[in-house]
This record gives structure tokens, sequence and C-alpha cells, in this order.
């Protein structure tokens, strides 16, 4: 499995930022009855009721337990550097905010679409991100060995759309459970969108400046005047005069 382990500046923040969110909710709500879960987790009816709109945001940072927090901060380390390492940092948060808040999104359109006890639920967890994280490392490194289940070794794009079968077919025999699922679809599609969009975009870039190019080419061809012989006075011989009775001017060409 070729996948250094590095810690790249905004990998480390992510992973750090969610270990001590977790810590917090922890000690928090089992030990001082707080309600962390409840205030930043995402809840349906407090985002659109009470307009609690810093939980699209705050739910990818609390985790429900130790083993949801431990794969996703391992997938985070595994993939998230490597594309950090290739975009830059400033490129990778925009990408993972995306699909984070798109996950956030299709989790928040379900239960508005089925209502009851769900609205009153909230969702925790980065999958959302790292799935859409999963989304841009199979198409950008698709030929890099990883193991599905810590155990079989296949290349990252058979990996990813794996995964991907696998939370759709929870999504649709899990019930109201599987609307997590569906978060996590809605993370990978998003990354899979603002790739493709942005790959279009770049390629429609160069094509119209190699169309401008060429149009600015053309103009200064057509622009390019054609030398012709000019004939000027012979300002050393007054009216002109000369061998050939006054009218042999020298010439120049223009």
């Amino acid at each position: 499995m070729n996948m250094p382990i590095r810690l790249t500046p905004a990998v480390k923040g992510l992973a750090i930022a969610c270990f001590a969110a977790f810590v917090v909710q922890q000690t928090a709500d089992q030990f001082f009855g707080g309600n962390v879960l409840g205030t930043f987790g995402l809840v349906p009816a407090a985002f659109i009721n009470n307009f609690h709109f810093w939980q699209i945001f705050t739910f990818s940072f609390l985790h429900q337990d130790v083993i949801h927090l431990f794969f996703n901060l391992m997938m985070l380390v595994f993939i998230g550097a490597e594309l950090e390492a290739t975009w830059g940092t400033i490129r990778f948060l925009r990408f993972y905010a995306i699909c984070t808040v798109a996950g956030g999104l299709s989790y928040l359109l379900l239960q508005l679409a089925f209502k009851g006890v769900g609205m009153y639920t909230p969702m925790v967890g980065a999958s959302a991100g790292i799935y859409g994280l999963l989304a841009a490392y199979g198409l950008i490194f698709g030929e890099r060995t990883m193991l599905f289940m810590m155990l079989f070794p296949m290349k990252a794009k058979h990996f990813v759309w794996i995964l991907a079968g696998i939370e759709f077919l929870t999504s649709i025999f899990s019930g109201r459970g599987g609307l997590v699922s569906v978060a996590h679809l809605g993370g990978m599609a998003a990354g899979y969108a603002y790739l493709w969009g942005r790959a279009t975009y770049v390629v429609l870039s160069k094509q119209k400046a190699i169309s401008r190019d060429l149009v600015q080419r053309t103009k200064r061809v057509k622009g390019t005047k054609h030398l012709k012989l000019v004939k000027g006075k012979n300002e050393d011989q007054p009216g002109g005069s000369g061998e050939d009775g006054g009218h042999s001017d020298p010439k120049t060409w223009h």
C-alpha cells in the first residue's frame, strides 16, 4: 500500500480540531450534563426552526465514538495529506469544505422530505468530507494500491467505487438510518462535481485563450503593409536637378 504517512498543515489542523472537539464533547456531555452534540451537531429542526446555521460546518468536527473518530482521522491522514501536497492548502480546504457542506445539505433535505423523529436526530462526523476526498483520490491517483477492509489490495479507483456502492446499498436498506449514508454520497458527489466543473472550466479557458491568440495574430497579419517604392526629393540638388534634367530624386523603401 503505497500511501506514505505525513501530516500536511491543513490535515494536521483538522485532525487536532476533530480530536479536541471529541474530547470536549465526551467530557461535557457525559460528565457535566452538557449538550455539545445537540448544539454543534447537525440537527435539522434546530437548523431550520432556530436558525442554528453554524451546525452545517461544526457537525463535521464531532464524532459518535472512538471507532468513528479513528477511521475518519486515519483516512484524512492517508488520503488528505497526499491531496493537500498536490493541490496546496487553500485549494484542499476549499474542496473539503464544499464536500462537507454538501453532505450536510443532503442530510437536511432528506430529513425535511421524510420529517418525523429524524428532524431531531443530530448528524456528526467528518465522513462527508472524507468521502469527497476519496472521490478525488480515486480520480487523481486511480492506479495507486489501497487495502479494502485493511486486507484486500486493489486500485484506488476500484476502492472508491466499492465504497460508494456500499453506501448506496446502506442508504436503501437501512431505512431512516440510511440517510447518513446519503450524506456521505452527497459529499462524494460534490467532490466529483467540483473536480469535473473545474477541469471543464480550465479546458474552456485554454480554448478561449488560444482562440483569442489566433484572432490577434490574424489581425496583425492582415494589418501588415507591403513594402513599396517611394521617390523623394534630392535635397542636395536644389530644384531637384540631376543628370536626368532635375528629375532623378532619391528612392527609399517603405
